[in-house]
């Protein structure tokens, strides 16, 4: 399967970079250009062609809002998703009337974006298997159903025994904080899996997360346990 390229617009290089090292984990998408302004995205989009634009909102030079039309009157034909701190309603329903297909609010959890990934190939998926598609997969095509999956206990990509085998072996450390590496080794999971599992907790509350960069390298994500 090709990846399908994306495109970053957020202005802080932290945030922009676990960004796009989640993306890049994902096996149907890679980043091929990040941006800090509009002008630079303005250019980037017309020169790689995403089909895929992730965006904040507060942006140096204008409003991540505005960067979407223009660039939707410009012919860029590319799915929009939000990245962004603005909880506003008003906000909220100019991106909606837009087309956006997601909006994800900071701090964003590496599963959320992984969700929505996931989201973006199903919404794909459904598109193009037939000329004619029944009334199933239109309501989730126009998401009236609030969930494909609402019988599951956990999200998608969380299997309910390996977080159970996760959470008895957190229970059972007593390291002030540990890496998704270190999990991963010691439960017999991908640091991948490990962290898209630890930022399941995370969102609930389970763990925090903070980049330790004293590592002389890249920023590394160490977590702890909260409960």
């Amino acid at each position: 399967m090709n990846r399908i390229p994306v495109m970053i617009v957020e202005d802080d290089l932290r945030a922009s970079y676990v960004l796009e090292s989640t993306i890049n984990q994902h096996s149907g998408f890679h980043v091929v250009a990040a941006c800090e302004s509009l002008l630079e995205a303005e250019l980037k989009a017309e020169a790689f062609d995403p089909e895929l634009i992730m965006v904040d909102i507060s942006l140096p030079d204008g409003n991540g809002i505005d960067l979407v039309k223009s660039l939707k009157s410009k012919g860029i034909n590319a799915v929009f998703m939000m990245t962004t701190a603005e909880r506003e309603t008003a906000t909220i329903e100019k991106a909606i009337q837009l087309g956006v297909m997601d909006y994800l609010v900071k701090p964003i959890r590496m599963s959320r974006v992984l969700q929505a990934l996931d989201d973006y190939l199903d919404f794909k998926k459904r598109l193009t298997k037939n000329d004619k598609i029944d009334q199933q997969d239109i309501d989730a095509l126009f998401r009236k159903n609030a969930s494909l999956d609402n019988t599951r206990k956990t999200p998608k990509g969380i299997d309910e025994n390996t977080l159970d085998k996760l959470t008895q072996h957190l229970d059972s450390m007593t390291n002030i904080s540990f890496t998704a590496e270190e999990i991963g080794a010691a439960i017999n999971l991908s640091r991948i899996t490990a962290r898209r599992y630890l930022e399941y907790l995370e969102a609930q509350g389970q763990v925090s997360m903070a980049l330790d960069y004293k590592t002389g390298g890249r920023p590394k994500q160490r977590y702890t346990k909260t409960v």
